[in-house]
């Protein structure tokens, strides 16, 4: 019998349409290691977005506390240090470090607009570091911004703190970091960076702007440390005090 030709022609035919079918099919249809790949690209992805999306609400919320906040802080010069300081009220009542003005009959007081007063210590407290100041405004009629203290301190551990001053001697230098702990002496501490030389008598800062403690230095393990803001309330009330019986 001679072979059927057309027969054996078609066969092959319909062999070779389903390799190609499968062929495609395989190319459409990826692998499990292709599932996989593709799944770790996905996730490295969405990982970088993650990275990407708090970096840019951080720069937001950085620029936000810096506009608030800058206007109302000053340069101090002291006899013998450089520190900051924090306007408390229109009027010019400054609020710093007393080791920053330790020995200086006048201070001298840099505005974030560049204007220098000459400034008169009218209170201190020894044990919280803490020391107000007037600034000699020579009778000129003017308003200046302030700071806004938070009406409760409610840090917790690793919250966002940002501290604005000079250090290093440049004014409206702006840092973050986080709250560590309430130390037994009821000092705040603060994360390796924060602070500098320079910082002390500048404001510790919330999420929202509002001063939570005022920057007073640096330990061995490059931590900061800050007084609380229940401390600055309460030298603010007693100078309040002392000066409304005067009146």
């Amino acid at each position: 019998m001679k072979p059927n030709y057309l027969m054996i022609s078609s066969g092959l035919i319909l062999l070779g349409l389903a390799l190609a079918t499968l062929t495609f099919l395989k190319i459409l249809a990826p692998t499990n290691a292709e599932k996989d790949q593709a799944n770790q690209t996905q996730e490295t992805q969405a990982k970088n977005a993650e990275k990407i999306i708090p970096l840019e609400v951080e720069k937001r919320q950085e620029n936000f506390i810096y506009q608030k906040v800058n206007s109302a802080v000053v340069t101090v010069y002291g006899a013998k240090e450089l520190g900051s300081g924090m306007i408390m009220r229109t009027d010019g009542l400054v609020l710093t470090n007393k080791h920053v003005i330790e020995n200086s009959i006048s201070p001298a007081v840099k505005t974030a607009t560049g204007e220098v007063y000459e400034a008169e210590i009218v209170d201190f407290d020894l044990r919280y570091d803490l020391a107000i100041m007037q600034l000699k405004t020579k009778a000129i009629p003017i308003v200046l911004p302030t700071i806004t203290l938070e009406n409760t301190l409610q840090l917790r551990p690793g919250d966002r703190v940002y501290a604005i001053g000079s250090p290093g001697g440049k004014a409206g230098t702006m840092t973050t970091g986080t709250f560590l702990r309430t130390t037994e002496q009821g000092s705040l501490q603060l994360s390796s960076g924060l602070l500098s030389p320079g910082n002390s008598g500048g404001p510790l800062l919330n999420a929202n702007g509002e001063v939570v403690g005022i920057n007073k230095g640096v330990l061995k393990d490059n931590s900061g440390l800050a007084t609380s803001v229940t401390a600055i309330k309460e030298l603010l009330s007693r100078y309040d005090a002392i000066r409304d019986r005067s009146k």
